[in-house]
């Protein structure tokens, strides 16, 4: 016993957590500029406080909803998030883990490029970055970070006898970390951490792995909750690959990246261009700073009664970088209004003015350079790689240069690219895409010059293709044909495809353009079929189900993806067409009695409510409508989902997905939801004359 005791004296005096918290951090200090790695600052100096939205959570079929509706009041605090004012952040909920063991497992979701891994990276700098792994600042529980690239051990955690959590922390993350080799460990270092409940484990990129491996993957990860549940995990993902999330104990609190606010915008372009300056000048200006990043936020800005490209870019993490980097490389043109030219953009940047401005001479034009890259790119996209081996690289690459100048090497051609490009990054002896949508973007293109059409149509329901088909379809002049294609497949997920390669190629074209009249005929056959599930489910009085199925569409029509929250900016310009059908269905379906115009006639005609809030009125509308019994609110599993004649007239629909308590902030979309149908000009009566 004696000599145990000491044994534990002489680790604790090695420092051993100091010294992990050293070779875990160092890979964290910069930010990864997704495919702009001319300038890295540090991710200290650029990063802004992403905001996550935590309303939502599993209801018995595996829907996401509101977590009071469905009754579960103890899982209260996390929605009501004691101050409505403010949004969930991560260390919030690290806070509030240390009392409710609920939030001990997190799953962060979000589309790509809204920056699940940088606040990853981020969560474990700040803890890797003080004396001890805590963190008083963020008043941020006392945890040690672990974090893991699931496309980097995806292949060892799938196989069946894949190592558990302390033998992959110990055996292989953290001799794979600068400096982790050397590091001698106590016995059972990691195992007793996760036991003490003092590990965050981070595991970044479920979405990442391969979908053969997607199973066993999610049921390692399931194990390891189970087993070590005192600690602390975080899983990333976007929404598609979480869905195939088969592990039966799945992460219990799922959260939503939100997109950046115009203020958390205008932070990071100005926080970039103070690191920018300094970095290009021997003195720091930050007057020339502030001017440029001015700028630059003035074009991002929102346009009264326009559409500004640049202005929904600018939400999202990714995108924006992207925005300032070409900013300053380019300071007197004007900025790409398109995501696909936003892409070419950086390719040509990359390809053609980084080896001009480095006097690097290149063995291809910068168009040919591309046009091998989209070659690699689409056979990565149709091995289902991230990465791809050496040999099946080099075979292939030899192969796409001897069309172009067979006195050109592939293994000169890739270090040229590493080089100077750093569109393709080396990692090991494995080259991969510096982040996935280029990747995407590229292959589109490829595709788009051979007319291989086909292999979309093969891969339509493949959620690993998803993104490349959006790409795709924005690049086309004409996406008509493509699109209707879709269509004609009648199928769900086929429809809700073309559905969106439609938002995303009428969003990108100029007004200009005649192709986007020829895109207005191909409207009404888009929402039909995107309607047609909502209509059934009326016509056969499945309202509950309609009622899901309603918020469904409505999320995804304003960019967001299913099980996220609404916000008020989000109806304020909701497309009025789509407001009116989903109005008139309800209304045909329910003799008049339920839909939106319904409940604003009670609120704003009847009762004088107006978009500001106010508690009496409220109150009433809710006691008027069946939300309110008494002076309680009613779950959502208890309201009325039957036509009778003592069903409340307004009563549905509730679009229940929103994810708010009907007594704590669902009014905070509702009066932003009935002032749009006050500017639409929908009425019950305009309803009912147009059924």
């Amino acid at each position: 016993m004696w000599k145990a005791f000491t044994e534990t004296i002489t680790w604790q005096l090695a420092g051993t957590d100091k010294k992990y918290l050293k070779c875990q951090g160092k890979e964290c200090l910069q930010l990864k500029t997704e495919g702009l790695n001319t300038f890295k600052p540090k991710l200290s100096d650029v990063f802004v406080p992403l905001e996550l939205s935590g309303n939502l959570f599993p209801d018995s079929q595996g829907r996401l909803t509101p977590p009071v509706l469905q009754g579960f009041n103890w899982r209260r605090n996390l929605t009501q998030n004691e101050d409505r004012q403010k949004d969930l952040s991560i260390w919030y909920i690290l806070r509030k883990a240390q009392q409710n063991p609920l939030y001990r497992s997190l799953v962060i979701i979000s589309k790509g490029g809204y920056g699940k891994t940088t606040l990853v990276r981020h969560i474990t700098y700040i803890y890797t970055t003080n004396n001890l792994y805590e963190q008083k600042a963020y008043n941020a529980p006392k945890l040690l970070p672990v974090l893991l690239y699931l496309r980097k051990w995806q292949d060892l955690i799938a196989d069946e006898k894949a190592p558990d959590l302390p033998t992959l922390i110990e055996k292989h993350h953290l001799p794979s970390l600068a400096g982790g080799d050397s590091l001698k460990l106590p016995p059972n270092w990691a195992k007793n951490h996760l036991d003490d409940g003092t590990m965050l484990v981070m595991l970044d990129g479920f979405d990442e792995v391969k979908e053969e491996w997607q199973k066993s993957v999610s049921e390692w990860i399931s194990q390891q909750l189970k087993k070590y549940s005192n600690s602390f995990f975080i899983l990333t993902s976007r929404p598609a690959g979480y869905h195939q999330y088969q592990g039966e104990n799945k992460p219990q609190t799922p959260l939503f990246v939100k997109p950046l606010n115009e203020d958390l915008q205008n932070r990071f372009i100005e926080k970039w261009y103070l690191s920018w300056e300094g970095h290009i000048s021997q003195e720091l200006d930050p007057n020339e700073a502030q001017r440029k990043a001015a700028h630059l936020s003035q074009q991002l800005k929102p346009i009264e009664n326009e559409i500004n490209p640049l202005s929904d870019f600018a939400t999202i993490p990714l995108l924006l970088n992207m925005i300032v980097n070409l900013d300053a490389n380019y300071p007197q043109e004007k900025l790409p209004s398109r995501r696909t030219d936003l892409f070419l953009s950086i390719v040509r940047l990359q390809l053609g003015n980084r080896p001009l401005a480095k006097q690097v001479e290149m063995p291809l034009e910068p168009g040919e350079s591309q046009q091998v890259l989209q070659q690699l790119a689409l056979l990565m996209m149709e091995e289902n790689q991230t990465k791809i081996e050496p040999d099946l690289r080099l075979e292939n690459l030899t192969n796409y240069l001897a069309c172009i100048d067979e006195s050109v090497s592939a293994t000169n051609f890739l270090k040229k690219i590493e080089e100077v490009s750093e569109l393709l990054v080396k990692i090991d002896d494995q080259y991969e895409f510096a982040h996935k949508n280029f990747q995407e973007y590229l292959a589109a293109a490829e595709i788009k010059r051979t007319k291989q059409e086909q292999i979309l149509y093969a891969n339509y329901q493949e959620q690993w293709w998803q993104d490349t088909i959006l790409l795709y379809a924005a690049q086309l002049k004409n996406p008509t044909d493509f699109i209707r294609y879709l269509l004609n497949l009648n199928t769900n997920s086929a429809t809700q495809l073309a559905y969106q390669c439609f938002r995303e190629t009428t969003r990108q074209l100029d007004p200009e353009v005649e192709v986007k009249v020829k895109l207005k005929s191909l409207s009404t056959a888009v929402k039909n079929a995107l309607y047609q599930k909502i209509e059934q489910l009326l016509k056969n009085q499945q309202f509950k189900d309609a009622d899901y199925e309603t918020y469904r569409v409505m999320i995804e029509t304003v960019g967001k993806e299913e099980g996220e929250s609404f916000d008020t900016k989000d109806f304020d310009t909701f497309p009025c067409d789509d407001l009116r059908t989903l109005d008139q269905l309800w209304v045909k379906y329910s003799k008049g009695k339920f839909g939106f115009s319904a409940q604003k006639k009670i609120y704003m005609d009847e009762l004088g409510g107006t978009r500001d809030y106010n508690k009496e009125i409220w109150d009433k509308f809710c006691d008027r409508i069946g939300w309110r019994k008494g002076r309680w609110y009613v779950n959502y599993s208890d309201l009325i989902f039957e036509l009778q004649d003592s069903t409340p007239v307004g009563h549905l629909p509730l679009i229940g997905g929103s994810g708010w308590w009907i007594g704590g902030g669902c009014w905070t979309w509702f009066l932003s939801l009935t002032q749009r149908l006050v500017n639409c000009n929908i009425s019950p009566h305009a309803s009912q004359r147009q059924k």
